[in-house]
């Protein structure tokens, strides 16, 4: 019970990206010490590795369970990074599945969907590629490539090593799986059902995220910036990321 005739707070649901876990969420979450917070891995990640998903409707369907198992009937926010972002404007949005009592979203740096078949063939054939590397290569080596992408141009050297040596455990045939099972290919583009939608819904992106400030100025979204961050705003800027959204919520 909320004090002082305070409204109870929503519980707090947390959806990391690809690569990640739960444990991705924790320095915001110990900031946020007056909300229900809850954080999942994902399919194919951590403690759910053996949890294998073909495609986003089944991906759906596993977050609208361990959901349902977290919270129950009470009201939620779900909060989700990169893949974590795309799979619950997916949920949110595309799938026909009972979401209980979702009240909105806030999506860092996710991709709302691609245009064209020719922009889908081309994601699917990198997607591919990568997806053989992640299954057939040393962690090590094709995590330094992947954080050599634009997308992370910000990075220094010392926080790009931190990077992989925090991703290598999880590494390996599950990141390639999923990688293809949630291919940004294989999405729906969503920019018109997040314009239409009454569902609140916000976008977090780190301030030196040229990409998806872009995308965020493209399409009108409700955009807050993460001071002094890149694309992975909340791990580069925790407090700023819990102090948003703590003044969003409250």
């Amino acid at each position: 019970m909320a004090a002082n005739g305070e409204q109870p707070k929503p519980c707090l649901v947390f959806l990391h990206g690809l690569l990640g876990t739960q444990a991705d969420w924790q320095p915001v979450i110990a900031h946020l010490p007056h909300f229900h917070c809850v954080s999942l891995d994902l399919p194919l990640h951590g403690r759910q590795k053996a949890t294998r998903v073909a495609d986003f409707a089944q991906t759906g369907g596993y977050l609208a369970e361990k959901i349902q198992s977290a919270v129950g009937g009470k009201p939620y926010w779900l909060i989700g990074y990169s893949l974590g972002g795309r799979i619950a404007l997916y949920y949110a949005l595309q799938s026909q599945i009972e979401r209980g009592y979702l009240q909105g979203l806030i999506v860092e740096g996710a991709n709302l969907g691609l245009h064209t078949e020719a922009e889908k063939q081309m994601r699917w054939l990198n997607d591919q590629t990568w997806a053989h590397r992640f299954a057939t290569e040393s962690p090590s080596v094709v995590l330094n490539d992947w954080y050599q992408q634009p997308v992370f141009a910000n990075l220094n050297m010392a926080q790009r090593q931190a990077l992989v040596e925090k991703r290598t455990p999880n590494c390996g045939v599950n990141i390639a799986q999923m990688l293809l099972a949630t291919s940004l290919a294989k999405q729906p583009n969503l920019a018109a059902k997040v314009r239409s939608t009454d569902l609140p819904i916000r976008f977090f992106c780190g301030e030196y995220d040229q990409k998806f400030r872009a995308q965020a100025q493209q399409n009108q979204l409700n955009l807050t910036l993460i001071q002094q961050a890149g694309h992975n705003a909340h791990l580069e800027n925790p407090d700023d990321f819990a102090a948003k959204l703590t003044a969003l919520l409250v």
